[in-house]
């Protein structure tokens, strides 16, 4: 068996163990907390280190197969743990519906209903609080208590649901032709094995809606687009902000004023209109005792709180009101709405899903760790630093069942969340912001593709190279060597070869022989290839996929994997895939690509001997939107042979993290150590 193999099953068993170990000490739903917060970090870990050890598999059954059948074998581990007390509620409330009365005519503990009272009404937390569930939830709890007056059933249902958004995480990934093995970051998660497997939280079902609403919306599907995501909401209320962005959001009137409202109301009104009897329609079965229900949602949302990052900050750091806290996160979120608005049309409806929710998740009062479970399907198609954090250190919540009260400590809060907003600085900070303000193409344009590759004395692997390119199922336009002089028959074999090749002559040094041919070139993307770097034969129509769906994409990365399996490689394979993904950093042979014209303005690559490819990558993630597509090339191993293993993994720390610092203090610095670097660099050998 192969290196990455064996260890990606060994990772996937620890996860598995450690499912089978969270059911265990979780025979009661407030058994102690740290066995359990230990368990929800193991299966993270092993989780997230499955996904970058995920074996190199060609597209089909197999690949599908190794994402499908860890999936639902955790969650077949999880089922036999205790259910949340909140599945009790469901269940009752359930049955109330069934029995033809209201669960918003009185709270749980009324007189009323007393007759009603049975083991899950024993169970139920919060008895004198009314119920904040939409009427869709209340109709899906009495169908499944109806057909089986037990928590597995919703448990059930729920994973049911959780793997429906699965496969529409699936089909995004694939509509963008980014790695499906990114839907681990959602499928593997503890926070979504454990909140529907494992508790039976009933936001799977709100999720899977608002999953396959952004596919239908990917996919051009707009009607459905909107019922899918009034069917969110109408599970769960949260999905409500999302829903303008979703009927109106691609509306971009060139008329002002009223007109322009009047013309976007007339245009969209079959949006509206599907998605305003998707909400009303089960609220009519309610209709009389309706109003209680917003009673409810204002005592959940303006009463309590518990773990809100930065409710918690103003409401026990600077002992503000109660009142003052809800208006200043409401005002912060319409604010973050209004923003997100006013850039409908020029990004993707998740990109909008993301920051709403996940602002609404920092800002909300209440956050319970299934709330992550919200943004994780989005995540996967733009992993993020900060939320891959705190999907394992969220895992401290379990504390609150070894606390003497039901509670996080101010200490185990820090740790929770401080993680997280460390990771979300640097992001910000090492993208300049642009993170958040990216600058973007325009959707639409034609998307093709030139091919380039730096040549220098290397006419044994110039044919493989062009040979790989022959194969691709989307065609470059065009193939330019930019050559520094070989004199060993590389230009004779490129313009030989049978491919449109053009061969255009630089200055020696890889960074300078780059922006040559990104300036020659006539396509609206530029590939770089390196000569030792066999492409897939989907490569091309992949990055086709992505910059076509996404307009803030500006560049990237596709990957890279050693052409020989050796363990020590694995290790090399794994840090580069991390560093592209998560700093944004890619190195040379992982394959990078540039739209042209950004390139050309932004002066994205610079002219200098090494460090052309991080440099550039900086460049690219301080401009625009990068990308790592995780489709990895094929490269030769020959400098990473293992006698010298960690002699180069040091060389090459070293090399880059003087560079960094040197880039640090200014552009300029960087560049002139960049000759030195140069000199040192292949003075040890290549």
């Amino acid at each position: 068996m192969h290196a990455r193999s064996a260890a990606w099953l060994l990772s996937l068993i620890i996860a598995g163990a450690a499912a089978w170990g969270y059911t265990i000490v979780t025979s009661e739903f407030d058994a102690a907390g740290a066995p359990r917060a230990l368990c929800f970090v193991v299966i993270g870990a092993a989780g997230v280190l499955s996904i970058f050890l995920f074996p190199h598999l060609k597209q089909g059954r197999t690949l599908q197969l190794a994402i499908w059948l860890p999936a639902i074998s955790l969650r077949i581990l999880l089922l036999p743990a205790a259910p949340s007390d909140d599945v009790s509620r469901y269940l009752w409330e359930g049955q109330l519906v069934n029995e033809g009365m209201s669960p918003y005519a009185q709270t749980a503990d009324s007189e009323s209903v007393r007759a009603y009272r049975d083991a899950q009404w024993a169970l139920m937390n919060h008895k004198d609080q009314p119920t904040a569930y939409p009427p869709l939830s209340e109709l899906s709890f009495a169908v499944v208590a109806q057909v089986a007056y037990h928590s597995l059933a919703f448990k059930l249902l729920f994973v049911f649901a959780d793997l429906l958004t699965l496969a529409a995480v699936l089909r995004l990934l694939q509509l963008r032709g980014i790695a499906l093995q990114y839907s681990g970051f959602y499928a593997l998660s503890p926070i979504i094995l454990i909140a529907y497997a494992g508790e039976g939280h009933f936001d799977a079902l709100m999720v899977a809606a608002l999953a396959w609403g952004v596919w239908a919306a990917a996919d051009g599907r707009e009607k459905l687009s909107s019922f899918l995501v009034a069917m969110a909401t109408g599970v769960k209320w949260i999905s409500l902000p999302l829903l303008p962005f979703v009927i109106w959001g691609n509306e971009q009137s060139k008329e002002g004023g009223v007109f322009a409202i009047w013309t976007a109301l007339r245009q969209r009104s079959p949006h509206l209109f599907i998605a305003l009897l998707t909400l009303i329609f089960p609220a009519l079965y309610f209709w009389e005792s309706l109003p209680a229900l917003f009673e409810g949602l204002f005592r959940f949302g303006g009463t309590r709180s518990f773990n809100g990052p930065v409710y918690d900050i103003m409401l026990l750091g600077l002992n503000l009101p109660r009142a003052v806290c809800s208006s200043l996160v409401i005002g912060l979120l319409a604010v973050v709405c209004l923003w997100r608005w006013s850039l409908r049309g020029r990004c993707t409806l998740d990109a909008h899903v993301r920051w709403i929710l996940g602002v609404l998740i920092v800002l909300s009062p209440t956050v319970h760790f299934w709330y992550l479970g919200w943004v994780l399907p989005f995540v996967c198609l733009r992993p993020s630093l900060p939320w891959i954090i705190l999907s394992l250190t969220s895992g401290l919540y379990f504390l609150v069942w070894s606390n003497e009260i039901w509670g996080l400590s101010v200490w185990q809060r820090w740790g929770l969340w401080s993680p997280f907003f460390l990771a979300l600085i640097y992001e910000i900070w090492s993208t300049r912001g642009r993170v958040m303000f990216p600058i973007r193409r325009t959707l639409g344009e034609s998307v093709t593709i030139s091919i380039i590759i730096p040549t220098l004395n290397i006419v044994d692997k110039l044919e493989g190279a062009l040979s790989c390119v022959a194969q691709q199922t989307l065609q470059p336009i065009e193939i330019i060597c930019v050559d520094a002089g070989s004199s060993d028959g590389t230009v004779a074999l490129a313009k030989a070869n049978a491919l449109p090749v053009s061969v255009i002559e630089s200055e020696q040094g890889r960074g300078q022989q780059i922006a040559t041919g990104i300036a020659a070139a006539s396509g609206s993307w530029v590939c770089i290839l390196h000569a030792d770097a066999l492409l897939s034969p989907q490569a091309l129509e992949c990055l086709d996929r992505s910059v076509s769906v996404d307009p803030e994409v500006c560049g990237g990365a596709l990957g890279q994997r050693f052409a020989d399996n050796h363990a020590e490689l694995l290790p090399i394979e794994v840090l580069n895939d991390g560093r592209a993904l998560f700093s944004r950093t890619a190195f040379g042979d992982q394959v990078q690509f540039f739209h042209r014209m950004t390139a050309l303005r932004h002066q994205l690559m610079p002219a200098q001997p090494l460090m052309e490819d991080v440099e550039s990558s900086w460049r690219l993630r301080e401009t625009s939107g990068f990308v790592f597509m995780n489709q990895p090339c094929e490269v030769c191993h020959r400098s990473w042979n293992a006698s010298e293993w960690f002699t180069r993994f040091r060389l090459v720390m070293s090399l880059v993290s003087r560079y960094r610092f040197a880039r640090l203090r200014s552009r300029g610095q960087a560049e002139a150590l960049s000759h030195s670097l140069y000199r040192e660099y292949y003075k040890c050998g290549k």
